[in-house]
């Protein structure tokens, strides 16, 4: 018997060492995990290689040493799913399985905004972590060799698009390394030409989270000096401005897109029921209707939250959750038991907002400053799988704060 598990995110990673844990002592079960790439990436603390307050390598954790599970691993594309078939196909060939796991993650999505994805950095994998990166750095040195103001604005002007949870962290370290590193490395530079805004569609910050987070968030950029464009919905962005449906046409050199995802595109063609936004509509226990022996979590999932009558969210704590649960699942199905309904356990919210500040919710309590920076940085320290790489980012940490960030660029 074979279990097939695409996608080695938060829910398809957390699967397979279920499942292992589940059904080692049952030899005759082959648990297959493919993902395109050799490591499963923390996402959560992406921004923060973007912004050069950690090493990228040190969030990926590798996959291959996870053979000395019983895993086996495939590094491999995914080309089409053939449920009819109960196959896989991928670029090195077909994968037949018993059980599938579809994990397969989302994309970006620029919501049909002209140009959008010409001249809009998305942040989702390490490259295109790395890409902002030194897209800030080299603005800032063009900045130091050019002799006319205005110019110099231009090229000092950030736009962050998107007020959730992503785009408040990096706005916030963006922030940070603009005005407290960038500016003592570029003497020259004055920090009142640097501009960094933040620019939302919906009426607050941090939707879908406590509105009491959302309304602290928000004090705090503007406490920053940090423009907040909410109720702004942008309709297109060239080389030199945003310009939105309010007639609004904000002069910026740079461009981070921190909003927007949608499944997998894999899922497109499936012959399942979809919602709205493309998810695969799933049972409680992750099962795709009419598709025997077929699951799927995380951004691929529609799954309704009974407590509040709402989708659950596509976030790295619902998925981890869904991971744990559906590997729970697909075992009791293969060792002939009923899976069980999954209810989900809403264990608060952290947002970073920079150095010493961070907007916790926990027990229902909200609080921020440095407690909650503190809190932030031991829970998602405890949540980076592998203790090499907590080790790594640890050190990352000590060093940014005592001395100084890294502003390398390495080509």
């Amino acid at each position: 018997m074979r279990i097939v598990i695409l996608g080695a995110g938060f829910g398809g990673l957390n699967a397979a060492l279920e499942l292992e844990r589940r059904l080692r002592r049952h030899p005759e079960v082959e648990i297959a995990l493919v993902d395109r790439h050799p490591y499963s990436l923390f996402t959560p603390m992406l921004y923060q290689a973007a912004t050069g307050a950690v090493e990228p390598g040190h969030l990926a954790y590798p996959l291959r040493g996870l053979r000395r599970r019983r895993l086996d691993f495939y590094e491999a594309e995914v080309r089409r799913i053939d449920l009819a078939g109960c196959q896989v196909i991928t670029e090195v060939g077909e994968l037949a399985y018993d059980h599938l796991l579809i994990a397969l993650g989302s994309v970006n999505n620029f919501f049909g905004v002209p140009k959008a994805e010409s001249f809009a950095l998305p942040m989702k994998t390490l490259r295109e972590a790395m890409a902002i990166k030194y897209r800030i750095l080299e603005m800032f040195r063009r900045a130091d060799l050019e002799p006319r103001e205005a110019e110099r604005r231009q090229l000092l002007s950030f736009a962050v698009v998107g007020g959730g949870a992503n785009g408040v962290e990096v706005v916030a370290s963006l922030y940070d390394l603009a005005h407290k590193v960038l500016a003592r490395d570029y003497p020259r530079l004055n920090p009142h030409e640097i501009a960094i805004s933040l620019i939302e569609a919906s009426p607050g910050l941090l939707a879908g989270v406590d509105t009491r987070l959302g309304a602290l968030a928000l004090r705090k950029l503007q406490a920053l000096g940090i423009p907040i464009y909410l109720n702004t919905r942008i309709v297109g962005i060239d080389q030199e401005r945003i310009h939105t449906a309010e007639g609004k046409h904000i002069p910026v050199s740079t461009v981070i897109w921190a909003t927007g995802i949608r499944p997998n595109p894999l899922l497109e063609p499936l012959p399942a029921r979809k919602a709205r936004d493309g998810r695969l509509e799933v049972a409680e226990t992750f099962e795709v209707p009419l598709w025997h022996g077929v699951w799927a979590v995380g951004d691929n999932a529609f799954l309704l939250n009974p407590k509040t009558g709402q989708p659950l969210a596509c976030t790295a704590q619902v998925a981890t959750q869904q991971g744990v649960a559906v590997g729970r699942n697909i075992a009791r199905a293969v060792l002939g038991e009923s899976p069980q309904p999954f209810r989900f356990q809403d264990q608060g919210d952290l947002v970073a907002l920079g150095r010493n500040a961070s907007l916790a919710r926990l027990g229902g309590r909200c609080f921020n400053g440095f407690p909650a920076w503190l809190v932030w940085r031991l829970a998602h320290l405890w949540k980076l799988p592998g203790f090499r790489n907590q080790v790594s980012v640890a050190l990352d940490w000590t060093f940014d704060y005592v001395f100084q960030r890294d502003t390398a660029r390495i080509e």
